[in-house]
C-alpha cells in the first residue's frame, strides 16, 4: 500500500540562522508533537464524520460510486470569520495540514489534492492558505479484490487568527449517510488544472540564487487579478514568493528567490513543482526541469 500525501514541513539545515527557517522548524516540531499523540485529541461530535469548535467545523464526506477505480472523498473545512488555515506548503509562519487516511481499509494508494491558496500576512508572518470555506480532495485507489466501505481520517490543522490553535480530530465517513456526491464533486472542481507541457519553462539565475519561471498563461489570466506563482520542491528546498513579475512575448515572467536549499547543495534544484494562480484560475505542473542558467 502507498500513501501519496503532498504535505510539507521539512526541517531546514541545522546551520541556518534565517528567522523564517527557525519558524519552519518550530512549526514542524509542533505538528510532529500533536500528530505523534502528545497533543490533545479533540473528539468529534455525535456524527463521526463531523468535528466542530468555535474556530472551525470539519466534515469528512465520500462519493457513493468510484471514479476510474478510486473512491473520492473530501475534507470540508468551514472556518469562522477571520480565521485561517494553511496550504500544503504553508510558508514561513504557517502550519502544514496533515491528513492521515492510512487506517482506511481496502486502499492501494491515496492521492491528496489541494485547491489554490492565497497569501496573507506581512513579513515573517507571511503565509499561504485559506479563509472561509475550503475543501481538500482525496482519491483512494482500491486494492484489487477489496472494497472501501469506510473512509477514516486523522486530521491535524493549524487554525489562526490573532493566535494559532492546533486542531486534531478523528473522522469517519461510513454508510449511505456519509456519501455526499455534490460536495465531493465541488471539491474536485475547485482544484487547479493540469498544465500542458509547454505552459512552464524554468531556468536558474547565473548566481544560482533565484529561478526565472516563464508561464504561458491562459487568455485573460492576470488581466483583472494579480497573477501569482507558488514554487515547491521538498527535500529541504524552500522558495520565497516572486519578487518581480513582468510580461514578455505572451508570457508572464516570475523571478523567484531560493530561500533555503539542502545542506551542502549548491546551485538550483533539478526540478520544481509549480502552481500558477490568477483569480479563480489555477494551473499546476509537477517535476518541471530547471535549466542551469537564466
Amino acid at each position: 500500500m502507498q500513501i501519496r500525501e503532498l504535505a510539507f514541513g521539512h526541517a531546514p539545515a541545522a546551520n541556518s540562522s534565517d528567522l523564517a527557517a527557525t519558524a519552519r522548524l518550530a512549526l514542524a516540531g509542533l505538528a510532529a508533537l500533536f500528530c505523534g499523540g502528545l497533543g490533545p485529541v479533540l473528539a468529534a461530535e455525535e456524527n463521526p464524520g463531523v468535528f466542530r469548535n468555535d474556530e472551525v467545523t470539519l466534515r469528512l464526506v465520500r462519493a457513493k460510486e468510484p471514479v476510474d477505480g478510486a473512491i473520492r472523498a473530501a475534507l470540508l473545512i468551514d472556518l469562522a470569520p477571520g480565521w485561517k488555515t494553511y496550504w500544503r506548503d504553508p510558508g514561513a509562519s504557517g502550519v502544514p495540514p496533515l491528513v492521515d487516511l492510512s487506517k482506511t481499509r481496502g486502499f492501494q494508494t491515496i492521492y491528496q489534492h489541494f485547491p489554490p491558496p492565497h497569501r496573507f500576512g506581512e513579513g515573517v508572518t507571511r503565509a499561504n492558505g485559506y479563509e472561509g470555506d475550503v475543501a481538500f480532495a482525496f482519491e483512494l485507489a482500491v486494492e484489487p479484490g477489496e472494497a472501501i466501505d469506510t473512509v477514516a481520517a486523522s486530521v491535524f490543522l493549524g487554525v489562526c487568527k490573532d493566535i494559532c490553535i492546533p486542531v486534531q480530530a478523528e473522522l469517519v465517513a461510513e454508510g449511505p449517510g456519509a456519501t455526499d456526491d455534490a460536495a465531493v464533486a465541488d471539491a474536485f472542481a475547485a482544484l487547479p488544472a493540469e498544465a500542458l507541457d509547454e505552459t512552464f519553462a524554468v531556468s536558474s539565475s547565473d548566481d544560482g540564487k533565484s529561478l526565472r519561471v516563464a508561464v504561458m498563461a491562459p487568455r485573460g489570466a492576470g488581466q483583472d487579478e494579480a497573477p501569482d506563482l507558488f514554487v515547491t520542491s521538498g527535500d529541504g528546498w524552500y522558495f520565497d514568493e516572486p519578487d518581480k513579475i513582468t510580461r514578455a512575448d505572451g508570457h508572464i515572467l516570475f523571478d523567484v528567490p531560493i530561500a533555503e536549499r539542502p545542506a551542502g547543495v549548491e546551485g538550483p534544484p533539478e526540478a520544481v513543482d509549480l502552481l500558477f494562480t490568477s483569480g479563480s484560475q489555477g494551473l499546476t505542473a509537477t517535476y518541471v526541469p530547471v535549466a542551469p542558467t537564466g
